[in-house]
């Protein structure tokens, strides 16, 4: 059995070592399934939409740990290191035992690990701001601009505080401290409104 444990300690502590240098850590190698697929409809003799129920079925299997390579070489480097560690300190312990022991740490710490990584991959993903998120958020004026000249704005979003430039199509002259609303987007700069026109 320590061959075993050896190989998935080396195994999965490379792909570990990988992750941690070159940012294996994002890379699914297609195993990770997309939460997002869309299903063909179809509808079950019951009537119900057959999609919905493979929908629910589907994002439950994606929110499983197994479905990700990161459980499966987090867990195998903890299983081999377990049983290594085990089998040397205490020699005498059954080898079912030892097995069993490193079954249950693989399981709880590429579970842990997978599920951790996922989350922090999801508030990364979930704080980028996209244009299309700015479609409709009040900003400050930062730097004083009209129709015919170019100004900044600044607002808060997503925890994020963004300076962008402005322009405006709107005969009002806009002043520091002024309140606006951002009608839309082009190239890093913000079409803006007076606020009460927004409103």
């Amino acid at each position: 059995m320590n061959a075993i444990y050896t190989i998935c300690f080396v195994v999965g502590g490379l792909f570990v070592a990988l992750g941690a240098i070159a940012g294996l850590d994002g890379v699914e190698f297609g195993i990770e399934f997309d939460p997002d697929l869309e299903l063909k409809d179809g509808t079950t003799a019951d009537g119900t939409q057959a999609s919905d129920t493979r929908s629910h079925w589907l994002q439950t299997l994606v929110s499983l740990p197994f479905s990700s390579l990161k459980f499966w070489t987090f867990g195998g480097c903890f299983f081999g290191l377990s049983g290594l560690v085990l089998s040397k300190l205490n020699p005498s312990l059954p080898g079912s035992v030892v097995f069993l022991v490193a079954i249950v740490v693989g399981l709880l710490c590429g579970s842990a690990i997978a599920s951790i990584l996922r989350y922090l991959q999801r508030s990364q993903a979930d704080s980028l701001v996209r244009p299309e998120d700015l479609m409709g958020q009040s900003a400050i004026v930062e730097i004083p601009f009209d129709r015919d000249s170019k100004g900044k704005v600044n607002l808060k979003i997503k925890g994020t505080s963004l300076s962008l430039s402005a322009y405006t199509d709107s005969d009002r002259a806009f002043s520091r401290g002024d309140r606006t609303f951002i009608i839309g987007m082009k190239n890093s700069t913000v079409w803006v409104v007076p606020s009460e026109e927004g409103e």
